[in-house]
């Protein structure tokens, strides 16, 4: 498990990196006042027919005036000679796209010098007096810029590393190197790796809005509830599987009351057997629920004779239609899986190891409701237990049954009987 949560860390590094903003930009604006103190004295279109009465209350002033009273006290004059490339470069961009905005990290020189007690930089050359007006923008108001994702996300300039980190980690975590072991293999075992995965995954839900310093938006508390929500239930995965885990290495380690084998004509004959068994309980299952759902609609449509009531039997139906190949899927699927090789069973007093399958009745809610031997069509051990689930709109609470079938091995008839009775026995 510790290699697919490393694995897990990397790529969420390597996804938070991706999508990590500077924590500060700095906002660049070459001013041209003669446009601003032209809008201002000599308005056009509309404003430009209600000209005398601006000029009567207000009266133009010379343009060095006009600038400096909106400069007043919050002005620096730039010394560097850098400054003349970072001015071309903005009257360039003016001259091609239109505008004269940039943005930049406050770190870099010699942006880096500019004080933040001002607003304007103040530039002069044989070209004349030019101005470059600044802000500073924190990243939870850069979604209100247009900013180019090179420079929102600085981290997107290493992309090849960023990929080759989130690439090396899949293979290590996730791709299988080997066979894996008993416990590691069970349905345990990957069900307390993938529940630690997701535990990781929402944290990361909670924390992103953090790290990003983007509290404060809807989606920003709709993913700290949901992940909050969702970690709580990962977290709970990893305990109960981890108690199967244990379960199954307590068995392991010879404290079962039978283990069994089998030779491969048996296994075979028995996973042909179950498979009819499982694939008929589902089916049954399926057609009462379609019973029930179709009665539901029919009712609902008769009642209520609107377009709504045809939308609400389309998704029943709809619905029908995907617990019907679900229900045709999951026998076939198990079927193939205890086909790969010859089974191995573990039983104890609170569960069963069933080839690869943990079945465990000794957690909180789960219970041991019947154990029978039965010889035809082959011997074999019929298991019934159920666990409190919640279920329905209203959150009603209820108990879902498992039966699991467990064979017998040929000579051994005697050892599942006194494992049917001592499980029979109160704990």
């Amino acid at each position: 498990m510790l290699r697919q949560i490393l694995a897990t860390f990397v790529i969420l590094a390597a996804a938070a990196a991706w999508w990590f903003p500077a924590p500060l930009l700095l906002r660049t604006e070459l001013i041209h006042w003669e446009k601003l103190y032209e809008a201002r004295y000599a308005p056009s279109g509309f404003r430009g027919a209600r000209k005398p009465f601006f000029q009567s209350v207000s009266k133009p002033q010379p343009l060095t005036q006009f600038i400096a009273s909106r400069t007043a006290g919050q002005v620096v004059t730039g010394t560097d000679p850098a400054w003349g490339g970072i001015f071309s470069r903005l009257e360039a961009n003016l001259a091609q796209k239109g505008a004269a905005v940039s943005f930049v990290d406050p770190k870099v020189y010699p942006f880096s010098v500019l004080p933040g007690t001002s607003r304007y930089l103040e530039w002069r050359d044989a070209e004349g007096i030019r101005y470059l007006e600044y802000q500073v923008i924190p990243a939870k108001d850069f979604e209100s810029h247009h900013i180019p994702p090179e420079i929102e996300f600085p981290y997107r300039q290493h992309w090849a590393l960023l990929l080759a980190g989130g690439a090396g980690a899949m293979l290590f975590g996730f791709v299988r190197g080997g066979t894996a072991g008993l416990v590691a293999g069970s349905s345990a075992g990957k069900g307390m790796r993938w529940s630690a995965v997701l535990a990781l995954l929402f944290a990361g839900a909670i924390l992103w809005p953090f790290l990003y310093q983007n509290v404060g938006s809807g989606f920003s508390y709709a993913s700290i509830l949901m992940g909050g929500l969702f970690l709580i239930g990962a977290l709970l995965g990893v305990w109960l599987f981890g108690l199967q885990a244990a379960l199954l290495r307590r068995m392991i380690g010879g404290g079962c009351l039978a283990h069994f084998t089998y030779a491969p004509e048996e296994w075979t004959r028995f996973v042909e057997w179950n498979f009819g068994e499982e694939a008929s309980e589902k089916m049954a299952l399926w057609w009462l629920i379609f019973a029930i759902s179709l009665v539901i609609g029919l009712g609902f449509m008769a009642v209520m004779r609107d377009g709504a009531s045809v939308w609400v039997f389309g998704v029943l139906m709809g619905l029908m239609a995907f617990l019907w190949i679900l229900a045709v899927l999951m026998p076939r699927l198990a079927c193939r899986r205890h086909l790969r090789r010859t089974g191995e069973v573990y039983i104890a007093k609170d569960g069963i190891y069933l080839n690869g399958s943990v079945h465990s009745w000794g957690t909180l809610g789960a219970r041991l409701d019947s154990v029978e031997f039965n010889t035809k069509p082959l011997p074999h051990l019929h298991v019934v237990y159920s666990y409190w689930m919640v279920a329905g709109r209203s959150l009603h609470v209820t108990r879902n049954c498992v039966n699991v079938r467990v064979p017998v091995p040929a000579g051994q008839e005697s050892a599942g009987r006194d494992v049917a009775k001592q499980l029979q026995e109160p704990a």
